[in-house]
């Protein structure tokens, strides 16, 4: 039997998970450092993140696992493509770079809406 597809619920509860687990760590201390001014200093923006069951993992290790659990259908290249971006710019010390994975973020949470509203009535 195939998996039925995502309803507005689930692609919902997708994106609020991809958000909660991963893009407002990213971006949360490259806004902090933007309002409090000045260069950040080493290390600063690499966000230290935790897997499922509270082990450190990579930033890629938490977008393969979100990814595998996207919406199907969902066009997932332009923000792994933002996401690769930030954390090269979070090593680099880059407050900007990592900034801009919040709107490649609303991006795909547009996509995923309009994908949700496809599927109504199907």
């Amino acid at each position: 039997m195939a998996p039925s597809a995502p309803d507005a619920a689930d692609i919902d509860a997708w994106l609020a998970r991809l958000r909660h687990d991963l893009v407002k760590r990213l971006v949360w201390p490259a806004r902090d450092r933007r309002d409090a001014g000045g260069a950040p200093a080493p290390g600063e923006l690499v966000p230290r993140l935790i897997d499922d069951e509270g082990r450190p993992a990579t930033a890629a290790a938490l977008w393969a696992a979100l990814a595998a659990d996207a919406p199907a259908g969902l066009d997932l290249d332009a923000f792994a493509a933002a996401l690769t971006r930030a954390g090269a710019a979070a090593a680099a010390g880059d407050v900007a770079g990592v900034l801009a994975l919040e709107p490649a973020f609303d991006d795909l949470a547009a996509a995923a809406r309009r994908l949700a509203r496809s599927l109504e009535g199907t």
